[in-house]
């Protein structure tokens, strides 16, 4: 205990806040969290594995306009991402951390002009430049530290991008509306257009919801009505100036693209008709933003009370609540609902904390103490020793810790105790620190280690080989890459594509998005329906080997057909099986 007194005393002396150690505090963190160990998880399937495969074949072919899965038409989403992505794998190779550099730093994006709105919000409100810099730099530190966020910028899909893009859009146009109209307004509605083209060319027409579901409840909140016909025409102009040259490329290119990607990546997407989606309850967004906002959830309950309090005094408090309401509300009314599409709520939240931890501090004269957060760190503490103790123990508790790692599990458990106790001892100095920014900007800098390390201690013991097929896939390489025929279901095919680099397989069993509705005869071609399954088994064994990877029960459901003769060899894995047949005696 005394070395905890003086370690909480002592510290907090070096980090004097300002403004710059603030805004130093969150680049760490962005560093940490989002970019220091991004690529060490392995690449997962099936969403990961098809949107790479999607970038390095487009680096392979060096057709950088149309895309394709696996030589397949890919019409669902604009290339923007894909190009991100496909100019990493460029310049850092075929890895885990070329696919996954564009969520991870959209991450930073979403809190960086999430910071830049609610540093503009605290200036207008007449808060000292210096106090409003730093807020500014503490609300992109809590961005950067909570949970789902961290996840989603270290998960290589589409959602993180998207998110980051439609803040950076809404935060701009807010702080240019602060403006009085001259240079400067015009300027960040230029810069709100130029993020909203880039926006719609990741994911469409969010690129015009989202933004108008932020600014459109605040100017009318505002009571700035006339705005609403005078701010969107710059942004839209220079959106669609961002986006026309490739609108009008892809539409020479791929006449059925705009069909296919409006029709079914729009409207049958919110109204659950259509899509591979599972329907989920309005009221999920309810219960993942709190999980997704741990562990700045633990310091929400004091912060909520002062937020009726600042709403009615600060307009950027208004806004802040306006871009969390009014995204939740039209994401919660969609059919399709996934824990990441809520990606763009958590920045205003961490905007709308930070506002009332420090309000609530400011109002009190003394540094007061939460037995709770003292608590939690005590328990934090603890979990780490025993984790340590684990690690230490040796072969008594090999079993125990080869049920979470499949290698090295004693060092991962020793990192996962060293990370449990950092983020103790880091909520220990926080509540030892005099109340006000610097102790938020240790609330923050607490977690960071726990975070960071998401990637290193991935369980891949627990998690099933249909997920993470590479050890399994690969120690099958030669298997594969030798048959004349490879026949995969969705989401092996994406796998072998991402980890073999084979693309050239016919699709059974689920075809999921590999039909894209247009007839299109080469696509076509490649999908075998499970009624003429057996005839093209036949045909393609008179060619030389047929290998099919697949999901254990769809292997099962086509080794049940009549017509098909007994394997060769069958290999079972966690989830999934690959079947071997050898050429047909002529």
């Amino acid at each position: 205990m005394f070395i905890f007194e003086q370690v909480s005393q002592a510290l907090p002396m070096l980090f004097t806040l300002s403004f710059r150690k603030a805004f130093f505090a969150a680049l760490i963190a962005f560093i940490c969290v989002n970019l220091l160990f991004v690529g060490s998880r392995p690449v997962l399937t099936a969403d990961e594995t098809r949107y790479g495969s999607i970038a390095a074949q487009m680096v392979e072919s060096g057709n950088w306009m149309s895309l394709r899965m696996s030589g397949f038409h890919f019409y669902e989403k604009p290339p923007f991402v894909y190009w991100m992505m496909a100019l990493a794998i460029e310049i850092f190779g075929h890895n885990a951390f070329a696919i996954r550099l564009p969520a991870a730093i959209s991450g930073g994006l979403a809190a960086l002009a999430m910071g830049i709105a609610a540093r503009r919000g605290a200036i207008i409100a007449g808060t000292s430049r210096n106090d409003s810099n730093m807020l500014g730099a503490l609300v992109a530190l809590a961005s950067i530290t909570m949970a789902l966020p961290a996840i989603g910028a270290s998960i290589a899909i589409l959602d993180a991008p998207i998110a980051g893009l439609v803040i950076a859009t809404g935060s701009a146009l807010f702080v240019g509306a602060t403006y009085q109209p001259g240079k400067k307004r015009v300027a960040w509605l230029v810069i709100a257009g130029i993020m909203m083209g880039f926006a719609f060319m990741t994911k469409g027409l969010l690129a015009l919801v989202f933004p108008a579901m932020m600014i459109v409840p605040w100017l009318l909140w505002e009571r700035r009505g006339r705005d609403l016909f005078v701010l969107p025409w710059i942004p839209l102009f220079v959106g669609a100036f961002v986006v026309l040259p490739w609108a009008i490329a892809v539409t020479q290119s791929e006449p059925g693209f705009w069909y296919r990607f409006i029709i079914h990546e729009h409207i049958q997407r919110f109204a659950g008709t259509g899509t591979n989606q599972q329907h989920e309850s309005w009221a999920l967004y309810l219960l993942v933003v709190p999980l997704g906002s741990i562990p700045w959830l633990v310091a929400a309950p004091m912060s909520v009370r002062w937020w009726p309090a600042l709403a009615r005094t600060q307009s950027g408090i208004r806004f802040a609540l306006c871009a969390v309401i009014g995204p939740l509300l039209f994401l919660s009314a969609s059919s399709g609902k996934l824990p990441t599409y809520s990606l763009p709520l958590f920045p205003p939240i961490a905007w709308l904390i930070v506002s009332g931890l420090l309000a609530g501090f400011k109002s009190q004269h003394s540094a007061p103490r939460s037995r709770g957060a003292l608590i939690l760190a005590a328990v934090l503490i603890l979990l780490g020793a025993c984790s340590m103790s684990l690690a230490i123990a040796g072969d008594h508790s090999a079993e125990v810790l080869g049920r979470a790692w499949l290698e090295s599990p004693h060092i991962h458990a020793a990192i996962l105790g060293s990370v449990l106790a950092l983020w103790g001892i880091g909520d220990w100095i926080s509540q030892r620190t005099t109340a006000g920014p610097h102790r938020v900007m240790w609330m923050g800098l607490s977690p960071v280690a726990a975070l960071a390390s998401f990637g290193l201690l991935f369980p891949d013991a627990i998690v099933n080989d249909l997920i993470n097929t590479c050890p399994t896939l690969t120690s099958q390489r030669g298997i594969i890459k030798n048959a004349s025929t490879l026949m995969c279901d969705q989401k092996l095919a994406h796998a072998c594509a991402w980890f073999l680099d084979r693309n050239d397989f016919l699709i059974v069993a689920s075809p999921r998005e590999f039909v894209n509705g247009l007839s299109i005869p080469e696509d076509d071609a490649r999908i075998i329906a499970t009624a003429s399954f057996a005839q093209t088994l036949a045909d393609a064994r008179t060619h030389g080997s047929v290998v099919i990877a697949a999901e254990t029960a769809a292997v099962d459901r086509l080794m049940e057909i009549s017509e098909i003769t007994a394997p060769a060899q069958r290999t079972d894995f966690r989830g999934w099986a690959i079947v071997q047949f050898p050429p047909s005696v002529r």
